[in-house]
């Protein structure tokens, strides 16, 4: 080939148009994508919102079915004194057919159903079990360990100690169950795991500012009403 026909053919290729970079071949895919993207986000969205006004408008059916399908049902199964699943169930009942009535409205349901929640009613019986434990013991601080018990009573009253505290102070004498609770009051209980029960019952008392003394009738379905006329009055938390 001779230099006037290198030439030509160089000449050719400089004056011809370059391929097309992957720039310069258009937005492809990418706005379908995000198109795509930004409408999902928008449907759930909508999903969610419409799911929470849903659930919002049906906040008293829901508390009823706690009430009745597992709030009723654990009480029965505690350790609480038969006088007292009595009295906490028919409060609930009467509670529950007032909802039905629709005597109470949706927010009402919900902040006695969150109050009910936090109120220490299944460790109740589990702590009557450490109080009975302590007062058959012959040692000396028995009084005091009985008072102990008594404050932490007294701050649940005060609403003050609620059942996330109870568990705490109740660790010590609980060991693993296939339950739904997934653990139990340990048998037999020993002393060591009441004293360390009564020194966070301690603990918690303090913190809760009650009063070093002895308290005494202090009822479980009585602070389950007050907690339920708090819920109706105010709400939740």
């Amino acid at each position: 080939m001779s230099d006037s026909d290198s030439s030509d053919v160089h000449q050719s290729a400089a004056d011809s148009p370059a391929a097309p970079t992957a720039e310069e071949q258009g937005p492809g895919w990418m706005p379908a994508i995000l198109a795509a993207t930004l409408l999902m986000g928008m449907a759930g969205f909508i999903f969610c919102g419409v799911s929470t006004w849903f659930l919002f408008q049906k906040r008293g059916e829901m508390a009823v079915r706690t009430i009745r399908g597992s709030y009723i049902p654990d009480i029965e199964q505690s350790r609480l004194s038969p006088e007292q699943k009595k009295l906490i169930v028919k409060r609930l009942e009467t509670f529950a057919g007032s909802v039905e009535r629709k005597e109470y409205e949706n927010w009402q349901a919900s902040g006695v159903m969150q109050r009910l929640q936090r109120l220490p009613v299944l460790q109740w019986g589990e702590l009557a079990a450490v109080e009975s434990f302590v007062q058959q013991q012959d040692e000396g601080d028995t009084e005091e360990s009985l008072k102990q018990i008594s404050r932490l009573r007294r701050a649940t009253e005060l609403d003050k100690a609620t059942s996330f505290d109870f568990e705490d102070v109740l660790s010590p004498v609980h060991e693993p169950a296939d339950n739904a609770l997934g653990r139990q009051l340990m048998q037999p209980l020993t002393n060591a795991a009441v004293n360390e029960v009564i020194v966070r019952a301690k603990l918690v008392a303090d913190r809760s500012e009650v009063p070093d003394e002895m308290f005494t009738d202090i009822a479980i379905d009585a602070i389950v009403q007050e907690q339920i006329n708090a819920g109706i009055a105010a709400g939740g938390f």
